[in-house]
């Protein structure tokens, strides 16, 4: 009970970091109304943050610290959280009499979190220098979020968005980009010992940590809350199932099978993130409902806000 109560380090940290982030959102808001950037500025950012901040922040700390390859144990549990949430958001959008497209999008949006852009950098910065704590947080933005979201996650999208087959050699694309890359290269650097100089890795560290700064200013730059009209009551429920449905599965399982800290905590924040980023384009390359999928990761990620603090607190609570 009096670990209920007590706020740990973590709780305190995580806080005033979103937070932060908060205002780097709202900054790009205002920027996007007072000097007119919108969309093209915000693909610019995105693609520095895909192609070059995230590569280097992966290889980065894979250089230096290794992969723990004992985290990959928390990757069942991670999957289930996301399937679990796939199939109540896909319920959910049903039972709001949503077509099939609308379908498609629910069950994308309510179960693929922002593992990477987001919950990577702020679990690196709450962990620092923890390698099973890295190791399971990069873990599972790799096989849970990208390599699914990329392979079933599209086969899902592109049988209810235009009925067509799933195109294997397409989603194989997703392997030769840099963000990806950084993986393997990374972990083989420390395996080796190859000997990085430090400016360089300084270099690499410094570029990667403005990754979540981007991707909050970049969020800003394209925030369209006429994204929710006539829409908000659906949006609300899918972002329900995201925040508070999928790390509640999370908990219970890593609860059940007593995963061992920091990795049980972990899962379940990477499980509590808002709607991944990539998941809109998967909507819209598919032929779903973007307009639903784009309200939904708006509110997500703004209420994220809120959430993501309660969850953490939560989770500190319930630790044996």
């Amino acid at each position: 009970m009096r670990q209920a109560r007590v706020r740990s380090a973590m709780t305190q940290a995580l806080g005033p970091l979103l937070g932060g982030l908060t205002l780097v959102l709202a900054l790009g808001f205002v920027l996007a109304r007072v000097r007119g950037f919108g969309p093209r500025e915000a693909d610019v950012l995105n693609g520095l943050v895909v192609d070059v901040t995230m590569p280097a922040l992966l290889f980065a700390v894979l250089a230096r610290d290794g992969m723990a390859w004992g985290a990959a144990r928390v990757l069942p549990w991670s999957a289930l959280a996301l399937f679990a949430s796939l199939g109540l958001g896909a319920a959910v959008a049903r039972a709001f009499g949503l077509d099939a497209r609308a379908i498609g999008s629910a069950g994308i949006v309510a179960s693929f979190s922002n593992t990477g852009f987001l919950g990577l950098p702020l679990l690196l910065t709450l962990f620092p220098g923890d390698a099973d704590a890295s190791s399971a947080a990069m873990l599972i933005d790799l096989v849970i979020t990208t390599v699914l979201l990329w392979t079933l996650g599209q086969a899902y999208a592109e049988r209810l968005g235009r009925g067509k087959a799933f195109d294997a050699k397409v989603a194989l694309r997703i392997f030769k980009k840099p963000l990806v890359l950084a993986v393997p290269l990374g972990a083989l650097v420390h395996l080796i010992h190859l000997p990085i100089p430090p400016f360089l890795l300084g270099t690499l560290e410094g570029l990667g940590r403005t990754t979540t700064y981007l991707v909050f200013l970049s969020l800003g730059l394209s925030l369209d809350v006429r994204a929710l009209s006539g829409r908000v009551a659906p949006a609300i429920a899918l972002c329900v199932v995201k925040l508070v449905f999928a790390p509640a599965v999370a908990l219970l399982c890593v609860r059940v099978f007593v995963v061992p800290e920091p990795l049980a905590t972990v899962a379940v924040l990477q499980s509590a993130m808002p709607s991944a980023l990539a998941s809109v384009i998967i909507v819209a390359l598919t032929g779903c409902d973007r307009p639903l999928a784009a309200a939904v990761c708006t509110l997500a990620s703004l209420a994220s806000m809120a959430t993501l603090p309660a969850v953490a607190w939560v989770v500190e609570a319930t630790r044996p």
